[in-house]
């Protein structure tokens, strides 16, 4: 018995000794460093810019020689000869050739590809803002679901004091039936709202989860945040706008990675036409070649031959006439795409900059319509003691509170949102550590 109780105490010890790992706490940066390397969006715009050079690699050896090895083995029969006309016959050959001068057709080639790859760049460069954008807002609308799911928790637990009150009040003698069962319908709507905004959570985490292309620490992680929603410090984690709506538009020209790859399109497009309307001149190459045979007839002997080789195609069914339409077409195409683009980014920086001043002016209403809700659920709550108000005025209050405090939290996370999508619209450096888009291209 003695030997039984000590095994147990020991095992008791054993468990309670045994470390508890807390989950891991992950702050904005830890999901955009992890975004940058799981994101399966990043890698398909990398591979494609890995596929842009090899087409650079194509294109100049254009201007490299060419060369071929041959060989085959057969039996040749020559009439007339002597002493052998018949005879198996080995032969192995060598041929290189070396373009002098095509009229701007590999050149062009050569740039065309050149600048492709520089629009694979920057298309790159787009998905990392883009996909930082993405993180961002799927990061904020976590936190908006993990605060209010504080106000649901809050507004149940509201409801449980008041219930005990009322049932207090019951028995009393002070009120009346009704008042428990209206405490207890509005304790179970508070539930489902609880339900429901944890429901809401764990859906934005699986969001965040798929922008990020990972679930980091198998689940077992805090989407924490320096911000503070409560009232009193909420003020002093706003942060102001950075830039004026004129000076956001004048920023965009030169930063928008996505405007400079359909520049780097039309430039890309242009050269294209240049090589289609080269095709109408002649080709100058030089070609060498040497053949050596392994046979008994005499007249199969080794030689080589050297030649410079001028081909002029002088109707190609008007193929070149299509390949310069197709090309000039294709320039104006990425003309209008340009102009489409640019009022898409005017657009864009304007309506999120109308919405971030406007949710940076509904904060500070915001906060004190929270104030107010709170002051008038105190005082129903004071009333409803002292026998003065009746459940329908508390209920009234409590909702009051509830849907300005809500109100609040998404104002705040909205604004946070609309800022980040400046950023996007306008090309500003959302954080992108520095060294990684050289890294992906390596």
């Amino acid at each position: 018995m003695f030997f039984k109780s000590f095994y147990l105490v020991c095992c008791l010890s054993l468990f309670s000794t045994s470390p508890v790992f807390a989950a891991e706490q992950l702050y904005l940066q830890n999901f955009i460093h992890l975004a940058l390397k799981n994101n399966p969006q990043l890698e398909i715009a990398a591979q494609q810019y890995m596929q842009a050079t090899g087409r650079v690699t194509q294109a100049q050896s254009g201007y490299l020689p060419h060369l071929q090895l041959g060989g085959s083995l057969g039996r040749v029969h020559i009439e007339g000869l002597s002493p052998v006309d018949e005879d198996n016959v080995v032969t192995a050959g060598i041929s290189a050739s070396q373009l002098i001068y095509d009229f701007g057709q590999t050149t062009g080639a050569i740039k065309s590809t050149q600048l492709s790859r520089e629009a694979a760049r920057s298309n790159v460069e787009q998905y990392l803002h883009d996909v930082i954008l993405l993180v961002k807002e799927s990061y904020y609308k976590t936190l908006e679901k993990k605060d209010l799911i504080g106000v649901a928790l809050e507004k149940k637990e509201s409801y449980e004091k008041h219930l005990y009150r009322a049932q207090k009040f019951y028995q009393a003698g002070v009120r009346t039936q009704i008042d428990i069962t209206n405490a207890e319908l509005e304790l179970a709507n508070s539930k489902l709202e609880l339900l429901r905004a944890r429901a809401d959570l764990k859906s934005a985490r699986v969001q965040l989860e798929q922008v990020i292309g990972i679930q980091p620490y198998n689940g077992a992680y805090i989407v924490a945040t320096h911000y503070k929603t409560d009232v009193p410090d909420l003020t002093q984690s706003v942060p102001a706008l950075a830039y004026t709506l004129s000076e956001l538009l004048a920023i965009a020209p030169d930063h928008r990675p996505g405007l400079q790859q359909v520049d780097q399109l039309f430039y890309a497009a242009e050269a294209s036409l240049k090589t289609a309307r080269a095709e109408n001149w002649p080709l100058l190459t030089a070609n060498g070649t040497y053949d050596t045979y392994e046979t008994d007839i005499q007249s199969l002997a080794d030689q080589w031959q050297v030649a410079a080789t001028l081909t002029w195609e002088i109707f190609s069914g008007f193929e070149t006439v299509g390949n310069v339409a197709e090309a000039k077409a294709k320039m104006l195409e990425l003309g209008a795409s340009r102009h489409e683009l640019e009022l898409s980014i005017i657009k864009d920086i304007t309506d999120n900059h109308l919405r971030a001043v406007e949710k940076f002016e509904s904060i500070d209403i915001a906060v004190l319509a929270t104030q107010l809700a709170k002051r008038n659920l105190e005082l129903a709550e004071g009333r409803y003691q002292a026998g003065l108000g009746d459940m329908l005025e508390y209920n009234d209050a409590q909702l009051g509170f509830t849907s300005s405090r809500a109100d609040l939290i998404s104002i705040f996370f909205s604004y946070l949102t609309s800022l980040a999508r400046i950023d996007r619209a306008a090309g500003i450096d959302p954080g992108i550590p520095e060294g990684t888009l050289a890294q992906m291209l390596e």
